[in-house]
Protein backbone atom coordinates (compact mmCIF):
# COMPACT_ATOMS: atom_id res chain seq x y z
CA UNK A 1 0.00 0.00 0.00
CA UNK A 2 2.85 2.36 0.83
CA UNK A 3 4.60 1.93 -2.52
CA UNK A 4 1.65 3.13 -4.63
CA UNK A 5 1.26 6.12 -2.34
CA UNK A 6 4.97 6.91 -2.63
CA UNK A 7 4.76 6.56 -6.43
CA UNK A 8 1.74 8.83 -6.55
CA UNK A 9 3.48 11.35 -4.29
CA UNK A 10 6.57 11.29 -6.53
CA UNK A 11 4.42 11.99 -9.59
CA UNK A 12 2.83 14.91 -7.77
CA UNK A 13 6.22 16.21 -6.63
CA UNK A 14 7.62 15.95 -10.15
CA UNK A 15 4.54 17.72 -11.49
CA UNK A 16 5.00 20.54 -9.00
CA UNK A 17 8.69 20.73 -9.93
CA UNK A 18 7.70 20.95 -13.57
CA UNK A 19 5.40 23.85 -12.81
CA UNK A 20 7.84 25.72 -10.59
CA UNK A 21 11.19 25.07 -12.27
CA UNK A 22 10.27 24.51 -15.91
CA UNK A 23 7.70 27.30 -16.09
CA UNK A 24 10.14 29.52 -14.23
CA UNK A 25 12.74 28.78 -16.89
CA UNK A 26 10.21 29.74 -19.55
CA UNK A 27 9.66 33.05 -17.76
CA UNK A 28 13.41 33.68 -17.67
CA UNK A 29 13.74 32.77 -21.34
CA UNK A 30 11.01 35.20 -22.32
CA UNK A 31 12.52 37.93 -20.15
CA UNK A 32 15.72 37.56 -22.20
CA UNK A 33 13.76 37.51 -25.48
CA UNK A 34 11.85 40.78 -24.87
CA UNK A 35 14.89 43.12 -25.00
CA UNK A 36 16.03 41.28 -28.12
CA UNK A 37 12.76 42.03 -29.95
CA UNK A 38 12.92 45.58 -28.55
CA UNK A 39 16.38 46.05 -30.08
CA UNK A 40 15.27 44.50 -33.37
CA UNK A 41 12.17 46.72 -33.64
CA UNK A 42 14.10 49.90 -32.80
CA UNK A 43 16.84 49.08 -35.31
CA UNK A 44 14.27 48.35 -38.02
CA UNK A 45 12.38 51.57 -37.21
CA UNK A 46 15.63 53.52 -37.45
CA UNK A 47 16.24 52.08 -40.91
CA UNK A 48 12.74 53.02 -42.05
CA UNK A 49 13.09 56.53 -40.58
CA UNK A 50 16.17 56.97 -42.75
CA UNK A 51 14.46 55.63 -45.87
CA UNK A 52 15.82 52.08 -45.67
CA UNK A 53 14.23 48.64 -45.28
CA UNK A 54 14.46 47.57 -41.65
CA UNK A 55 12.82 44.18 -42.13
CA UNK A 56 15.17 43.14 -44.94
CA UNK A 57 17.95 42.09 -42.59
CA UNK A 58 18.41 44.57 -39.79
CA UNK A 59 15.67 43.19 -37.54
CA UNK A 60 16.97 39.60 -37.70
CA UNK A 61 20.56 40.70 -37.18
CA UNK A 62 19.77 42.70 -34.05
CA UNK A 63 17.49 39.96 -32.72
CA UNK A 64 20.11 37.22 -32.77
CA UNK A 65 22.90 39.59 -31.73
CA UNK A 66 20.99 40.16 -28.48
CA UNK A 67 19.59 36.65 -28.08
CA UNK A 68 21.40 34.04 -30.23
CA UNK A 69 18.83 31.29 -29.62
CA UNK A 70 15.90 33.44 -30.79
CA UNK A 71 14.05 32.79 -34.05
CA UNK A 72 12.54 35.63 -36.08
CA UNK A 73 8.93 34.73 -36.87
CA UNK A 74 7.90 37.94 -38.67
CA UNK A 75 8.77 41.57 -39.25
CA UNK A 76 5.95 43.76 -40.55
CA UNK A 77 5.88 47.41 -41.55
CA UNK A 78 2.77 49.62 -41.24
CA UNK A 79 2.68 53.09 -42.82
CA UNK A 80 0.44 55.72 -41.19
CA UNK A 81 1.56 58.52 -43.51
CA UNK A 82 4.47 59.45 -45.72
CA UNK A 83 6.45 60.49 -42.63
CA UNK A 84 5.20 58.13 -39.90
CA UNK A 85 4.86 54.39 -39.43
CA UNK A 86 5.56 51.43 -37.20
CA UNK A 87 7.28 48.09 -37.44
CA UNK A 88 6.32 44.97 -35.48
CA UNK A 89 8.83 42.22 -34.75
CA UNK A 90 7.70 38.78 -33.54
CA UNK A 91 10.18 36.18 -32.30
CA UNK A 92 10.19 32.88 -30.43
CA UNK A 93 12.68 30.91 -28.40
CA UNK A 94 12.63 27.37 -27.06
CA UNK A 95 12.31 27.08 -23.27
CA UNK A 96 14.02 23.91 -22.06
CA UNK A 97 12.34 21.63 -19.53
CA UNK A 98 13.85 19.09 -17.15
CA UNK A 99 10.97 17.70 -15.10
CA UNK A 100 7.99 18.13 -17.44
CA UNK A 101 8.83 15.03 -19.58
CA UNK A 102 8.06 12.89 -16.53
CA UNK A 103 4.40 13.92 -16.84
CA UNK A 104 4.35 13.75 -20.63
CA UNK A 105 5.29 17.32 -21.43
CA UNK A 106 8.38 18.65 -23.20
CA UNK A 107 10.19 21.77 -24.31
CA UNK A 108 7.97 24.64 -25.45
CA UNK A 109 8.20 27.98 -27.27
CA UNK A 110 7.91 31.39 -25.65
CA UNK A 111 7.10 34.45 -27.75
CA UNK A 112 7.78 38.17 -27.66
CA UNK A 113 6.24 40.84 -29.92
CA UNK A 114 7.51 44.44 -30.00
CA UNK A 115 6.31 47.40 -32.05
CA UNK A 116 8.34 50.57 -32.59
CA UNK A 117 7.21 53.78 -34.26
CA UNK A 118 9.08 56.33 -36.31
CA UNK A 119 7.95 59.79 -37.30
CA UNK A 120 8.23 63.53 -36.68
CA UNK A 121 9.00 64.43 -33.06
CA UNK A 122 6.27 65.59 -30.69
CA UNK A 123 8.92 66.69 -28.20
CA UNK A 124 12.69 67.00 -28.44
CA UNK A 125 15.33 66.65 -25.75
CA UNK A 126 18.87 67.94 -25.99
CA UNK A 127 17.87 71.23 -27.65
CA UNK A 128 20.47 73.98 -27.65
CA UNK A 129 19.11 77.27 -26.24
CA UNK A 130 19.57 79.37 -29.38
CA UNK A 131 16.32 80.09 -31.19
CA UNK A 132 16.37 80.97 -34.89
CA UNK A 133 13.83 83.32 -36.51
CA UNK A 134 11.92 81.50 -39.25
CA UNK A 135 10.58 84.53 -41.09
CA UNK A 136 13.73 86.64 -40.99
CA UNK A 137 15.93 84.40 -43.14
CA UNK A 138 15.18 83.27 -46.67
CA UNK A 139 17.68 80.44 -46.24
CA UNK A 140 15.99 79.11 -43.10
CA UNK A 141 12.49 79.52 -44.57
CA UNK A 142 13.53 77.39 -47.54
CA UNK A 143 14.80 74.66 -45.19
CA UNK A 144 11.61 74.69 -43.10
CA UNK A 145 9.23 74.80 -46.06
CA UNK A 146 11.10 72.23 -48.17
CA UNK A 147 13.12 69.96 -45.85
CA UNK A 148 16.31 68.69 -47.51
CA UNK A 149 16.98 64.98 -47.86
CA UNK A 150 20.75 65.45 -47.78
CA UNK A 151 23.02 67.73 -45.70
CA UNK A 152 22.61 71.35 -46.85
CA UNK A 153 24.87 74.25 -45.93
CA UNK A 154 23.05 77.51 -45.16
CA UNK A 155 24.21 80.88 -43.86
CA UNK A 156 21.87 82.59 -41.40
CA UNK A 157 22.87 86.22 -41.00
CA UNK A 158 22.02 88.03 -37.81
CA UNK A 159 20.46 90.91 -39.73
CA UNK A 160 16.98 89.94 -40.94
CA UNK A 161 16.33 90.08 -44.66
CA UNK A 162 12.67 90.62 -43.66
CA UNK A 163 12.88 93.30 -40.92
CA UNK A 164 9.21 92.90 -40.01
CA UNK A 165 9.60 89.19 -39.20
CA UNK A 166 9.48 87.55 -35.76
CA UNK A 167 8.41 90.65 -33.87
CA UNK A 168 9.50 93.36 -36.25
CA UNK A 169 11.90 96.11 -35.31
CA UNK A 170 11.58 95.32 -31.60
CA UNK A 171 13.33 91.98 -32.17
CA UNK A 172 16.82 93.02 -33.25
CA UNK A 173 17.95 90.03 -35.27
CA UNK A 174 17.61 86.45 -36.40
CA UNK A 175 18.32 84.72 -33.11
CA UNK A 176 18.12 84.87 -29.33
CA UNK A 177 18.68 82.69 -26.27
CA UNK A 178 15.73 80.59 -25.05
CA UNK A 179 15.04 79.61 -21.44
CA UNK A 180 13.35 76.23 -21.81
CA UNK A 181 12.35 75.68 -18.18
CA UNK A 182 11.31 79.23 -17.39
CA UNK A 183 13.46 79.34 -14.27
CA UNK A 184 15.91 81.88 -12.96
CA UNK A 185 18.78 80.45 -14.97
CA UNK A 186 22.28 81.86 -14.80
CA UNK A 187 24.59 82.34 -17.72
CA UNK A 188 26.31 79.14 -16.59
CA UNK A 189 23.05 77.21 -17.25
CA UNK A 190 22.85 78.59 -20.77
CA UNK A 191 26.50 77.72 -21.39
CA UNK A 192 25.91 74.16 -20.22
CA UNK A 193 22.85 73.80 -22.48
CA UNK A 194 24.84 75.05 -25.48
CA UNK A 195 27.50 72.40 -24.86
CA UNK A 196 25.34 69.47 -23.74
CA UNK A 197 21.76 70.30 -24.65
CA UNK A 198 18.78 70.97 -22.42
CA UNK A 199 17.95 67.66 -20.67
CA UNK A 200 14.18 68.14 -20.55
CA UNK A 201 11.57 67.54 -23.26
CA UNK A 202 10.52 70.63 -25.23
CA UNK A 203 7.40 70.72 -27.40
CA UNK A 204 6.74 73.10 -30.27
CA UNK A 205 3.57 74.38 -31.87
CA UNK A 206 2.02 75.41 -35.15
CA UNK A 207 3.63 78.10 -37.27
CA UNK A 208 0.24 79.75 -37.82
CA UNK A 209 -0.01 80.77 -34.14
CA UNK A 210 0.55 84.53 -33.75
CA UNK A 211 -0.01 85.14 -30.04
CA UNK A 212 1.36 83.69 -26.80
CA UNK A 213 -2.01 84.11 -25.09
CA UNK A 214 -2.97 80.64 -23.86
CA UNK A 215 -0.23 79.11 -26.00
CA UNK A 216 1.96 76.50 -24.21
CA UNK A 217 4.77 76.70 -26.76
CA UNK A 218 5.98 80.19 -25.82
CA UNK A 219 9.21 80.21 -23.85
CA UNK A 220 11.02 83.10 -22.13
CA UNK A 221 14.33 84.27 -23.48
CA UNK A 222 16.54 87.16 -24.50
CA UNK A 223 16.33 88.62 -28.00
CA UNK A 224 19.64 88.67 -29.75
CA UNK A 225 21.75 87.90 -26.68
CA UNK A 226 24.60 85.42 -27.13
CA UNK A 227 27.07 87.02 -24.77
CA UNK A 228 29.44 84.64 -23.05
CA UNK A 229 28.83 81.75 -25.47
CA UNK A 230 31.85 82.17 -27.75
CA UNK A 231 33.83 79.36 -26.06
CA UNK A 232 30.93 76.89 -26.09
CA UNK A 233 30.13 77.59 -29.75
CA UNK A 234 33.80 77.13 -30.65
CA UNK A 235 33.74 73.73 -28.95
CA UNK A 236 30.67 72.65 -30.96
CA UNK A 237 32.36 73.79 -34.16
CA UNK A 238 35.70 72.13 -33.37
CA UNK A 239 34.12 68.83 -32.34
CA UNK A 240 31.76 68.72 -35.31
CA UNK A 241 28.86 68.04 -32.94
CA UNK A 242 25.43 67.36 -34.42
CA UNK A 243 22.83 69.21 -32.37
CA UNK A 244 19.26 70.47 -32.59
CA UNK A 245 18.16 74.12 -32.51
CA UNK A 246 14.62 75.47 -32.01
CA UNK A 247 12.98 77.74 -34.57
CA UNK A 248 10.53 80.48 -33.58
CA UNK A 249 8.04 82.26 -35.82
CA UNK A 250 7.49 85.25 -33.54
CA UNK A 251 8.75 86.80 -30.32
CA UNK A 252 7.22 89.39 -28.05
CA UNK A 253 8.63 91.82 -25.48
CA UNK A 254 12.12 92.72 -26.70
CA UNK A 255 15.15 92.29 -24.45
CA UNK A 256 15.57 89.94 -21.52
CA UNK A 257 11.80 89.56 -20.99
CA UNK A 258 11.07 88.23 -24.46
CA UNK A 259 8.84 85.23 -25.16
CA UNK A 260 9.59 83.03 -28.17
CA UNK A 261 6.93 80.92 -29.86
CA UNK A 262 8.72 77.72 -30.94
CA UNK A 263 7.34 76.16 -34.13
CA UNK A 264 10.05 73.77 -35.32
CA UNK A 265 13.57 72.43 -35.07
CA UNK A 266 16.65 72.04 -37.22
CA UNK A 267 19.32 69.38 -36.79
CA UNK A 268 22.66 70.88 -37.68
CA UNK A 269 26.43 70.97 -37.47
CA UNK A 270 28.12 74.31 -36.80
CA UNK A 271 30.54 75.03 -39.64
CA UNK A 272 31.43 78.63 -38.82
CA UNK A 273 30.03 81.57 -36.86
CA UNK A 274 30.48 85.14 -35.72
CA UNK A 275 28.37 86.43 -32.84
CA UNK A 276 30.31 89.56 -31.87
CA UNK A 277 30.89 92.87 -33.62
CA UNK A 278 28.55 94.82 -35.89
CA UNK A 279 25.13 93.25 -36.50
CA UNK A 280 25.75 93.14 -40.24
CA UNK A 281 28.83 90.93 -39.79
CA UNK A 282 27.31 88.29 -37.50
CA UNK A 283 26.28 84.91 -38.92
CA UNK A 284 25.88 81.19 -38.42
CA UNK A 285 26.99 78.74 -41.12
CA UNK A 286 24.98 75.59 -40.41
CA UNK A 287 25.09 72.23 -42.17
CA UNK A 288 21.42 71.28 -41.88
CA UNK A 289 21.29 67.50 -41.67
CA UNK A 290 18.04 65.49 -41.59
CA UNK A 291 18.10 62.46 -39.33
CA UNK A 292 17.17 61.11 -35.92
CA UNK A 293 16.82 63.27 -32.83
CA UNK A 294 16.06 62.32 -29.25
CA UNK A 295 12.48 62.88 -28.16
CA UNK A 296 8.99 61.44 -28.21
CA UNK A 297 6.93 60.35 -31.19
CA UNK A 298 4.96 61.49 -32.99
CA UNK A 299 3.95 65.04 -33.91
CA UNK A 300 3.07 67.10 -36.95
CA UNK A 301 5.69 67.06 -39.72
CA UNK A 302 5.42 70.84 -40.08
CA UNK A 303 8.62 72.58 -39.03
CA UNK A 304 10.59 69.43 -38.25
CA UNK A 305 12.90 69.78 -41.30
CA UNK A 306 13.22 66.08 -41.92
CA UNK A 307 14.06 65.15 -38.32
CA UNK A 308 12.46 62.01 -36.89
CA UNK A 309 12.36 60.08 -33.66
CA UNK A 310 11.97 56.37 -32.98
CA UNK A 311 10.41 54.80 -29.90
CA UNK A 312 8.99 51.51 -28.65
CA UNK A 313 5.24 51.94 -28.49
CA UNK A 314 4.07 48.49 -27.43
CA UNK A 315 5.20 45.12 -26.16
CA UNK A 316 2.69 42.38 -27.06
CA UNK A 317 -0.48 43.09 -29.06
CA UNK A 318 -2.58 44.10 -26.04
CA UNK A 319 -0.57 47.33 -25.75
CA UNK A 320 -0.37 48.22 -29.45
CA UNK A 321 -3.19 50.76 -29.19
CA UNK A 322 -0.52 53.18 -27.97
CA UNK A 323 1.13 52.86 -31.40
CA UNK A 324 -1.78 54.42 -33.28
CA UNK A 325 -1.36 58.02 -34.50
CA UNK A 326 -2.92 60.69 -32.34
Amino acid sequence: MALPLVALAMVMIMGMAALVIDLGNGWRTRRALIPATDAAALAAAQDYAKGGNGCAGTAGTYLTANEPAATLVSCTRFDYSASQGRVTVTATEVADTWFAPVIGLGDYNVQSVTSAVWGPPATVTGLRPIGLCYGGSAALRAIIDNPPTTPTLVRISYSKDQPTACGGASIPGNWGTVDFDGGANSNADTQDWVLNGYPGAVSFGNHTVTSCSGEPHCYPGDTGALSGLQSQLTTLKTNGTLFTLPVFNFASNPGSNARFHLMGVVRARLVDFKVNGADSTRFFDLMITPGLVTGTCCGSPGGTTGTKVIAICGVDPASFQACEPR
